[in-house]
């Protein structure tokens, strides 16, 4: 048993209110918000193991983009918030 926690976060499905799922229904992560991230070069960070030697590679760092907030939802939010979402997509394009 869960909590949809969408209901309560998207105003467009505020409407709904928060319900409460049942047990054996599948809970699924959606995300919410992203945030850009920058991760810095590693000098010697991986070890990797070649025949006896023992070689130390950098990692190169780069940007992206981290998961900053998600929310458990029922299958029937999940995906409505998923037409939602891209339907924003299209109108900001």
């Amino acid at each position: 048993m869960f909590r949809c926690e969408l209901c309560e976060l998207v105003p467009e499905l505020k409407g709904r209110g928060p319900r409460t799922v049942g047990p054996g229904e599948q809970c699924i992560l959606v995300t919410v918000e992203t945030r850009a991230a920058e991760y810095p070069s590693r000098p010697k960070a991986h070890r990797m193991r070649i025949a006896r030697k023992v070689k130390l590679t950098d990692d190169p760092g780069g940007a992206g983009y981290e998961i900053a907030r998600e929310a458990r939802a029922c299958a029937r939010c999940a995906a409505d918030f998923e037409t939602i979402r891209s339907a924003r997509e299209l109108v900001a394009e």
